[in-house]
């Protein structure tokens, strides 16, 4: 939203249609455009590039004009990319009007009394197009003088080449406003000394300190070379813009050449960028050679097996004593088994073996002026074609799309350069002026032995002034696609396996997306009605012949749309759409136009028919390219509900193949791949300005990234019909070595599972929308994820120390660390030197998984005669953890569980990650399979072996006797519940947060005693007592919490302190059981009793399903374990929480006997309106109306009963639910019959 003086305007939308009823019939308006009979439920069905309304800055309920603009006329006999014919056969134009630079103003409607409103109206527009010059209004034929008499004030008119005054007048013309001639100049001049109160006065908005470190008149004694710097190598610009309201100069950038681009080669890869020199062919060129190094992301992050170890690697547990063979053969047995285990965790745990660092030699290549003289050596720094922007700051009176004009201007004033560098420190906050101008920049990756802790961004001037062409696809073209595609800008000098395996990876890439290529192409040029839109990009608009190709695109028709729709979060499809949305099927463009994807997605898209278009990625296999994914919105995952699927292989679930082209199939419903989306709107970049860092990847920071992520996401969806959403988050996480990698890894295999989604290391236990977070969304494009560990934080200057000795600086700081399993606080002293034991494991997430699977294949292979691996805990996830080890290869003679002691108590909180009843059954089970058992067994201490870091008994006492016993194991895996690592809580004790039992005390604002550092999940304790559930909760209210307490969602809600919604736990057991537990939190702790007392209702057909209600007949919890493990249950969330009255009586029905299985129950056609997903938007309503409701009958009877107040409300919640199904119907499977389907 931008205010022009008086006015404000800003893009409409669909909710302005009841003001702009009001302004379609105000008689005081001027309107020109054909649009006259059109109504206004039609007014956004069809395209237009941007639609303006007007209003006053105090006055945003009254609109004052509606305006349209596209890139083709509203001419319904002219094709939308025939126009430019049109003109140049009709109209004597003698300006280079193209597709990609001009514009149609088709309609507008506007106050009589605010005649200026037009003027900003276009300013508007060439403010949101820097790349359109021409805006063209077409006059028709019979047209009113009036209607038209300012724009012809404001551009040049033009008439057909067959107009003649007294014989053919009656034709239409056309309005040419150009940007040159309309836009009001803006004058850029060398800073002078008395521009210094100017200057300072605009770097105090957005950069206070800089006044505080260098003084109050720095510019002026820099300008006059009293401060003792150099500025041979420096201009200071100013500008002055009559517009502005600012007296003097709006704005300032402080350019310099001494820019040392030797360094930066060496630090930052720049090669895809041309090394910031020009290497023209057949002229003189020197030389110089750099060795550096290259970072290369592992193509598998599986484990690498390692044959042989070198004497310092081995591990020695014992010397074989003179003795019988066999003792000697079992010593060396073991110490093969240690050397694995420790050379597992190593490895998984050390940053080298996800990143390789590779060493490489640059020959740099540059010209060298025929002029120069012969005795002087021409070094690389004087080839160097880049300066520097060393500062830039713009007047808040100024818009922020200023900055292009201004990037313009930094190339006029080196005419020779062709790259502008600016470099940011690490700590610096970025001004929004910056921000804005870095939206040209593309950020260049720093090498792993950089020794610089600055962030780098490059800008070309080509992808400033360049203008660029889209033609159809031709025969002749096909070269220049085979070239685009084989050239490989991150090509590497590797050597060894690794770069064998790499080249050929990439060979048989190329290749696939050649033959993809090659028979499009082919199907487009033999094929008249090819269902392929094949478009190439050209850089230049005199001609094809003039041009040079720099991207292709390729589309077809999308219509798949009901499919993903169903996966994904998207509006439901209202019919206007279903032929004019596209798939991009593939798409590569040069780096530097990826600036400008709005314009080349929305020419393609148009011309191509299409007003939407989508794009497929895979997460497994080869995804065919699409370079300008990062500039398409991403689509939120969702999971698919029960009852919207009956067969999820039939052909309607399956992207839509080509006869022709060999299109990999995707399964729309179960395969795992990327949504993207465009909707030729103008992207808005969405985001955080002030920097937020985040300690530990947990359950609760997964959703909270995702919230960010899609922060646009409302159930509206009136942000994303009006622009196309991109995340531009200033978030960084700080996780633990291989803790990210190994999430996200797609080539984990295991060799004991035939499907990869019944694996126990491809499983977890969180809700689906903490899982999506890794499984069908990719949240490494959008976060800035580091590894390491934080070894202090300094409060004082805002920043993490790491133990890579590097330094993270916040503006929030989020500690979002806690685990589920692990060793508490008060068990430090059995630990050597504070590290975890090598034959020790607790499982907190995948890499944990990981490392236990590759320990258990060596247990496995050892087999040595007295093995033995120890799980120590008893609850739900212990059992999985067992049967893990029962189906990949362990035999349960090898396995010991030993039960820590219970205290038999009360329970008043809901925990789904135990259940007493469920355990004690579960228990026996695996005594029956022949486990080991220990009960009411505590542990004490390790015993190691000497010199060693390794266990070899655990001291446990068995309760109540106290004896002491010791069980030798190999291998100890702990499930004992942990949720603050020791690490973490000595480190918050060395900062001076306050720990308190191992919890961080926080106040309800999650803000601990730091007011920049805040602290969510299970790991954290009020300061005083609350009387609410807040451990065991959800986590995606947890993140909307934390979301709006630090005001960065995009909508405010109202948030309360207490819990609500469902927390789940699924896991898979012995014997091939599944369990999915759901408990919601209490709401009241006090007064209430425990859960003994709760009412429970179970049912059994061969899935044993139990429901738990509170005495008010809320359900509180539902438990199902069932043997059918491809059966979804994630749907039973919704229903937890809820009243059993709002589930179809419930109780009642259940005591009658007519509720053989809840699961069937709940998988009724009747159960998907609370699945929808604004029930909950209802339910707010409905509370609110009843809220006032027993208000007013209060004041007015004094006292109300219950019975009294269930009469009145009842017809009125039945209306409210007959008109969310009427508003909604179209959106459900199952069709609700409402009364009047009744009616004849």
């Amino acid at each position: 939203m931008d205010t022009l003086e008086e006015f404000v305007i800003r893009t409409a939308s669909k909710f302005d249609l009841e003001q702009l009823g009001l302004l379609f019939t105000d008689d005081s308006t001027k309107r020109f455009g054909d649009k006259q009979d059109l109504s206004l439920n039609q007014l956004f069905i069809e395209y237009q590039s941007h639609r303006f309304v007007v209003h006053l800055a105090g006055s945003p309920q009254t609109l004052l004009a509606y305006a349209e603009f596209c890139i083709y006329p509203n001419i319904p006999v002219l094709s939308n990319d025939l126009w430019p014919q049109w003109l140049k056969c009709r109209f004597c134009v003698d300006v280079p009007l193209t597709l990609m630079n001009t514009m149609f103003f088709n309609f507008c409607i506007y106050s009589q009394r605010h005649t200026d409103i037009l003027k900003e109206l276009i300013m508007e527009l060439f403010y949101c197009e820097h790349k359109i010059n021409y805006l063209i209004v077409a006059r028709p034929p019979s047209y009113s003088f009036q209607a038209y008499a300012q724009m012809e004030d404001f551009g040049r008119v033009y008439y057909p080449s067959s107009f003649d005054m007294f014989d053919c007048k009656n034709l239409p013309t056309i309005i040419v406003i150009s940007r040159e001639r309309f836009m009001p100049i803006i004058v850029f001049r060398k800073a002078l000394p008395e521009d210094n109160d100017d200057v300072i006065d605009m770097i105090d908005v957005e950069e206070p300190h800089m006044r505080h470190e260098h003084g109050d008149y720095f510019i002026a004694e820099i300008l006059l070379g009293t401060s003792g710097s150099n500025m041979d190598d420096d201009k200071i610009i100013v500008t002055e813009d009559d517009r502005s309201v600012a007296d003097g100069s709006t704005g300032m950038m402080w350019l310099s050449t001494a820019t040392d681009i030797e360094e930066l080669i060496r630090n930052f890869d720049l090669e895809s960028l041309g090394n910031l020199v020009t290497c023209t062919p057949d002229v003189p060129h020197g030389t110089v050679q750099f060795e550096v190094f290259t970072a290369e992301q592992r193509e598998y992050f599986n484990l690498r097996p390692k044959l042989a170890f070198l004497p310092e690697e081995r591990v020695t547990i014992r010397t074989p004593a003179d003795g019988p063979g066999s003792k000697a053969a079992e010593s060396q047995g073991i110490d093969l088994l240690y050397t694995n285990f420790k050379y597992i965790r190593d490895e998984l745990h050390n940053r080298s073996n996800y990143l390789d660092k590779v060493a490489k030699t640059l020959n740099i290549a540059f010209d060298i002026p025929g002029h120069y003289h012969k005795k002087r050596k021409y070094s690389l720094q004087d080839a160097s074609k880049a300066f520097g922007l060393k500062n830039f700051i713009l007047h808040p009176s100024l818009r922020l799309e200023y900055t292009y004009y201004y990037l313009c201007a930094m190339f006029s004033a080196y005419p020779d350069c062709d790259y502008c560098v600016v470099s940011v420190s690490p700590g610096t906050k970025y001004s929004v002026s910056l921000w804005a101008l870095l939206q040209f920049f593309i950020r260049v990756q720093n090498r792993p032995s950089c020794n610089v802790s600055d962030d780098v961004f490059i800008a070309h001037r080509s992808s400033i002034y360049t203008e660029l062409s889209v033609y159809r696809f031709v025969k002749e073209d096909l070269d220049d696609i085979y070239n685009l595609l084989l050239t490989d800008n991150k090509s590497r000098t590797e050597s060894g396996a690794r770069s064998t395996y790499r080249h050929l990876y990439v060979k048989m890439k190329k290749s696939s997306q050649m033959k993809i290529v090659k028979q499009i192409s082919s199907d487009v040029i033999h094929n008249k009605l090819s269902e392929f839109s094949f478009w190439v990009i050209r850089c230049g608009h005199t001609s094809r012949d003039n041009t040079t190709t720099v991207g292709f695109a390729i589309l077809r028709p999308f219509s798949d749309y009901e499919a993903v729709y169903k996966q994904f979060v998207l509006p439901h499809d209202d019919g206007n759409l279903t032929f004019e949305r596209g798939e991009i099927v593939m798409l590569c463009l040069h780096p530097y136009f990826h600036m400008w994807s709005d314009e080349l997605l929305r020419a393609v898209a148009i011309r191509s028919g299409f007003r939407e278009i989508f794009y497929l990625q895979e997460i497994k296999g080869d995804a065919l390219s699409n370079d300008l994914a990062p500039k398409m919105m991403p689509v939120e995952p969702r999971r698919m509900r029960r009852n919207w699927f009956i067969d999820t292989q039939a052909q309607e679930c399956y992207r839509r193949i080509s006869d022709q082209v060999d299109l990999s199939q995707i399964n729309c419903v179960t395969d795992e791949f990327y949504l993207l989306r465009h909707n030729l709107m103008p992207s808005k970049y969405i985001g955080n300005k002030n920097a937020v860092v985040i300690v530990g990847f947990s359950d609760v920071c997964k959703a909270f990234l995702r919230l960010m992520i899609f922060n646009w996401n409302t159930p509206d969806y009136k942000y994303v019909s009006v622009n196309n959403c991109l995340p531009l988050l200033d978030i960084t996480v700080i996780a633990d070595h291989g803790e990210v990698e190994a999430e996200y890894d797609l080539n984990v295999h295991c060799r004991y599972c035939t499907e990869k989604k019944d694996c126990y290391m491809c499983n977890a236990n969180s809700c689906p929308f903490v899982m999506d977070t890794t499984q069908r969304l990719d949240m490494r494009n959008y976060i800035n994820f580091i590894s390491g560990s934080v070894e202090i934080i300094n409060r004082q200057e805002k920043y993490l120390g790491l133990d890579s000795h590097c330094k993270i600086y916040y503006d929030k700081l989020l500690l979002l660390c806690d685990t589920k399993h692990g060793l508490p606080e008060s068990y430090e002293h059995v630990l050597q030197n504070q590290d975890l034991p090598y034959n020790y494991a607790q499982i907190n997430g995948r890499l944990d998984k990981i490392e236990l699977y590759h320990k258990l294949t060596e247990f496995n292979k050892a087999d040595l005669p007295n093995n033995v691996i120890i799980v120590y805990g008893s609850n739900l996830a212990t059992y999985e953890g067992i049967n893990f080890l029962l189906t990949h290869g362990c035999p349960a003679s090898k396995i010991v569980s030993v039960q820590p002691h219970r205290m038999v108590h009360s329970q008043f909180e809901n925990n789904p990650t135990s259940d007493n009843n469920l355990e004690i059954i579960l228990l026996n089970m695996i005594t029956d399979l022949g486990i080991t058992v220990y009960e009411s067994f505590r542990l004490e201490t390790f015993c190691y072996y000497p010199s060693s870091n390794f266990i070899e008994k655990v001291h446990f006492k068995r309760f109540p006797s106290n004896q002491d016993v010791y069980l030798y194991c190999n291998l100890f895996i702990n499930y004992m519940e942990n949720f603050l690592p020791m690490r973490i809580a000595r480190m918050l004790r060395l900062s001076k947060i306050t720990v308190e039992d191992s919890r961080i005390l926080v106040d309800e604002k999650y803000t601990t005693n730091d007011e920049f550092i805040y602290a969510a999940g299970n790991h954290v304790s009020f300061v005083w007592e609350v009387f609410y559930q807040h451990i065991y909760t959800n986590e995606r209210e947890m993140a909307q919490k934390l979301l709006d307490i630090l005001d960065l969602g995009m909508e405010k809600q109202f948030r309360e302190n207490k819990f609500g919604k469902p927390c789940v736990f699924h896991a898979r057991l012995p014997l091939n059981h599944m369990i999915i537990k759901i408990t919601a939190p209490k709401r009241y702790l006090l007064g209430n009793l425990p859960n003994e007392y709760s009412h429970i209702i179970s049912t059994y057909d061969g899935d044993f399903c139990r429901v738990r209600m509170n005495p008010k007949l809320f359900v509180e919890e539902i438990v199902c374990v069932t043997r059918k493990l491809e059966r979804p249950l994630f749907f039973l969330e919704y229903f937890c929480g809820r009243h059993v009255t709002l589930l179809n009586n419930l109780q009642h029905r259940w005591k009658m006997g007519m509720i053989k299985s809840f699961i069937t129950y709940f998988e009724e056609p009747w159960t998907e309106y609370i699945m929808h997903d604004r029930f909950d938007e209802m339910q707010v309503k409905n509370y609110e109306a009843l809220k006032s409701m027993h208000q007013h009958m209060i004041s007015k009877f004094n006292t109300v009963r219950d019975s009294d107040f269930r009469d009145a409300i009842k017809h009125f919640l039945e209306a409210n639910l007959l008109q969310f199904l009427r508003k909604y119907r179209d959106e459900f499977v199952n069709k609700f019959a409402l009364p009047e389907d009744w009616t004849t």
